[in-house]
């Protein structure tokens, strides 16, 4: 079965590292299809090059990130791209408890929130703290939503997917700390998995590091005792049912 990789920054990886072979290697392995953002003016410019690789399907997103100084992106690129219909969905955005200016991050996130609604947008979400807030925020704008990351509490995780929201698995999660959060992500039945990959993760003398998909979809078999093959369905519908394409 074919796999995706639910969030990842391709285009910031590949500052780092080649990436035409790191995809044929992936691919070769199965993992085909890429949900990736872009946070930078930098990466916008190459993501239409990346996704004409042949062997993958790219679908990529771009937002104004609530804690990240590389980020460049302004409202008027966001909106553009919505314009142009370039992207998938808007994000990642949200709010993170790191950014000491916390009115001006609620306004670009809520600016954000209303393009996603003026266009019809899904949005990739990045939470971390102001869990209840940024539920609050969210209820007020009836959108499909991508949880990406999320390592708080089960009872905001619960919380936040009373919205109409998919979420992702990651490395992050499978320790033994976050089994009750990683068990409520897999009786809640929306997840997807992810590597979160950019050139700030790859580990020294790692080769490939989009192979790490892999390891965490096989990892969370072993934890959960979900077949693997279940897992792979799940995150195929899943798919589907946020990008409206099939795996």
């Amino acid at each position: 079965m074919k796999l995706c990789d639910a969030h990842c920054h391709l285009a910031n990886l590949e500052q780092l590292m080649p990436l035409r072979p790191l995809l044929k290697e992936a691919a070769s392995c199965g993992i085909t299809h890429y949900l990736s953002a872009a946070l930078s003016k930098a990466d916008l410019a190459e993501y239409p090059r990346i996704a004409s690789i042949e062997g993958i399907k790219l679908l990529f997103s771009a937002g104004i990130h609530p804690f990240f100084d590389a980020c460049d992106l302004e409202l008027d690129d966001i909106r553009k791209l919505c314009e142009d219909g370039a992207i998938w969905a808007i994000g990642e955005i949200g709010l993170d408890k790191g950014n000491p200016d916390k009115r001006q991050m609620r306004q670009t996130f809520e600016s954000q929130l209303e393009l996603a609604a003026e266009y019809r947008l899904p949005v990739v979400l990045h939470i971390v703290g102001h869990q209840q807030e940024a539920y609050e925020m969210l209820c007020q704008y009836p959108l499909r939503y991508l949880l990406h990351g999320y390592a708080g509490s089960v009872e905001a995780f619960t919380n936040l997917c009373k919205t109409d929201c998919c979420y992702t698995i990651s490395e992050r999660i499978l320790r033994q700390d976050k089994r009750e959060l990683l068990d409520a992500m897999l009786a809640g039945g929306r997840y997807l998995f992810e590597t979160d990959i950019t050139r700030y993760y790859v580990r020294e003398g790692e080769r490939n590091p989009l192979l790490r998909l892999i390891n965490v979809i096989r990892h969370c078999a072993e934890l959960s005792g979900i077949d693997l093959r279940e897992l792979i369905r799940v995150q195929a519908f899943n798919y589907k049912l946020l990008t409206g394409c099939g795996l």
